[in-house]
């Protein structure tokens, strides 16, 4: 699959994201903007994943998990030295044992987007060409 983000005016720094049949906005953050930004977008694959993640390996495994919330909180300030902080706080609904809930901790973290972010070379070719 391919992202396509495109402007939605000449000069202006709002944006549409079109994922397949799916559009979602692109902005910058307060005050320069309404959000939500590129990184808006980074914490909330994470938070996504580890609550998709979740769900199918519950199903799969019979655990009574009736629902995931996350909540991520970014801590940034140190972006520019190369330190990019993510907190992931899963919120587990369902009648769940102490055992389940570690269990589903330590898959939380092996979602596809965790591994990615954590334990992946990410390369990047970039290609210009003319309007």
């Amino acid at each position: 699959m391919s992202v396509h983000v495109k402007s939605n005016m000449p000069g202006g720094m709002r944006y549409t994201i079109s994922l397949g049949a799916h559009d979602v906005p692109l902005d910058m953050p307060a005050p320069k903007g309404e959000g939500p930004s590129p990184h808006d977008y980074f914490d909330a694959a994470l938070g996504g994943c580890k609550a998709l993640t979740l769900m199918v390996y519950a199903k799969g495994k019979n655990i009574p998990l009736d629902g995931v919330d996350v909540e991520i909180v970014r801590d940034d300030k140190d972006e520019r030295r190369g330190e990019y902080r993510l907190t992931a706080r899963l919120l587990l609904s369902g009648d769940l044992t102490d055992e389940q809930v570690a269990e589903l901790h330590a898959v939380a973290d092996r979602c596809p987007v965790h591994k990615l972010m954590t334990t992946t070379t990410i390369k990047i070719d970039s290609e210009v060409a003319r309007a």
